[in-house]
């Protein structure tokens, strides 16, 4: 479990975090988004204690981030600054697994499993951006962690990474345990969680995608309808010959749409996702 009480941190007058509180609960993964500089490295840097907060307190597996044994608990996947590109990857790796006091052994299981075991003796220097997201995560999660946090785990991996990398979180979770992670991704997001952290303002906007898993359905005409004459059931205009409705919506629209004489050419069901609630929370202040 996670717990998050009135955390704030301000960098030269300017508040970045602002007195934030939220839960999350154990085998729960809860995604975390919003643009490039709100805030969200330093929330998760002040949540395991490698940045000191301005106030508040943060409880991970029953630890307070003040105390030492949380690192036994906890796995946070950082950028790749943190690695050397002198050492091998199995150096990274031999370092973490002595400090967590486990077996060398546990190096080519979690290896084999995350997909970097083949260059795990080439130095770091030699890797790709993927490669190196292979290692940060595989060291993240070599001591088997109660909580996970990962900061954009997904930049520079291949669709077959992405899967392996997406199946691994799940499985993780499915185990108990807490994965709280930052992407730009948001489709990934979408596949792996309805549960959905924006930081806006230095303010944590929660967002349960369970409440939206109605489907909806974007239709495609050849010509452009009259809007208004159908604007109490569009959600959305995509564009002249786009719209999304609600499903209640779809039999009395069709009819609407044919006693007028526009051709429809797709129906296409469609959910709603994280992005339409990044643009409703993000576009709009922009405007």
């Amino acid at each position: 479990m996670i717990s998050v009480k009135n955390l704030t941190k301000a960098y030269h007058d300017k508040e970045v975090l602002s007195n934030i509180n939220f839960e999350i609960e154990d085998g729960d993964i809860v995604g975390l988004v919003g643009p490039n500089g709100v805030g969200k490295t330093t929330l998760l840097s002040c949540m395991t204690g490698l940045m000191k907060p301005d106030k508040g307190s943060v409880t991970m597996a029953n630890e307070l981030f003040t105390n030492t044994q949380m690192y036994r608990k906890i796995g946070f996947m950082q950028d790749n600054s943190v690695l050397y590109s002198y050492l091998t990857g199995y150096d990274h790796l031999a370092y973490v697994a002595y400090a967590q006091k486990l077996s060398l052994s546990t190096i080519d299981q979690v290896s084999k499993r995350v997909g970097n075991y083949d260059y795990l003796h080439k130095k770091v220097g030699e890797y790709s951006l993927g490669m190196k997201q292979h290692l940060l995560f595989a060291a993240a999660i070599l001591h088997n962690p109660e909580v996970l946090l990962l900061d954009e785990p997904f930049n520079g991996l291949d669709p077959t990474s992405l899967i392996r990398i997406r199946e691994i979180i799940r499985e993780l979770a499915e185990d108990k345990t807490t994965v709280f992670l930052s992407s730009h991704n948001l489709n990934e997001l979408d596949r792996m969680t309805r549960h959905i952290f924006f930081l806006k303002n230095g303010q944590i906007m929660y967002r349960d995608l369970v409440k939206h898993q109605d489907f909806s359905y974007l239709i495609t005409v050849a010509d452009q309808p009259d809007y208004q004459k159908y604007n109490s059931f569009i959600t959305e205009e995509i564009n002249e010959h786009q719209f999304i409705i609600l499903k209640e919506n779809l039999d009395q629209v069709l009819t609407l749409l044919n006693q007028d004489g526009h051709s429809i050419t797709d129906i296409e069901r469609t959910q709603f996702s994280s992005e339409n609630l990044y643009r409703e929370i993000y576009q709009e202040s922009s405007n």
